[in-house]
């Protein structure tokens, strides 16, 4: 009876250090991606065909990829402001504003990128155009070492007066994605 007993806990700690291992792995393998996707955004539009773009939008994107903008802050005429949900963009709409910003110069540089979770990690990005500079921050959920959602941040300091409640947010939001698609593989258990 001793020895199953030692058998069930060495078999959950095996379990339990591969998930580890597996979600290192899928993290590295995406932030490669990320990093080779980024690389093509130098500044200039002449220095990687429009095959091999595609082939990095390939690698780093899931099939199934949703990112949800920010939502739009209106401030009405009474001064008072607010607050306007933006419609989820699809893979394909994400490719064509990509392919945009590639073609017009645009250089992309990667601020940081923090894993926040198990498959969540919290990306910030520099954009540069001409005179035009701006970031965006993003945080992604991975699946299949590919971005499936990912969820625009608004570091406004009115959006973040006490709190960074949007990252939180989104990190839960990733937490009930992967609620969903538990189960529907054979490696989860």
């Amino acid at each position: 009876c001793q020895c199953s007993h030692k058998f069930t806990i060495a078999s959950k700690a095996t379990t339990t250090t591969t998930n580890q291992q597996h979600s290192t792995t899928m993290s590295y393998q995406f932030e490669l991606a990320l990093r080779q996707y980024i690389a093509a955004f130098d500044g200039t539009n002449n220095n990687i065909s429009p095959a091999e773009f595609k082939s990095r939008f390939d690698n780093l994107y899931h099939k199934d990829f949703t990112f949800r903008p920010k939502d739009g802050k209106i401030v009405g005429k009474d001064g008072f402001t607010a607050v306007k949900s933006k419609d989820p963009l699809t893979r394909e709409e994400v490719y064509e504003k990509e392919a945009r910003k590639l073609a017009s110069g645009t250089k992309v540089t990667l601020i940081h990128f923090r894993k926040i979770g198990l498959d969540c990690v919290d990306i910030k990005l520099g954009l540069a155009n001409g005179e035009e500079e701006s970031t965006i921050r993003v945080v992604t959920t991975i699946t299949a070492k590919q971005a499936v959602v990912s969820r625009e941040i608004d570091e406004s300091p009115e959006s973040n007066l006490f709190f960074p409640k949007k990252l939180v947010e989104a990190k839960c939001e990733s937490a009930v994605y992967k609620w969903k698609e538990f189960g529907q593989y054979q490696t989860n258990m």
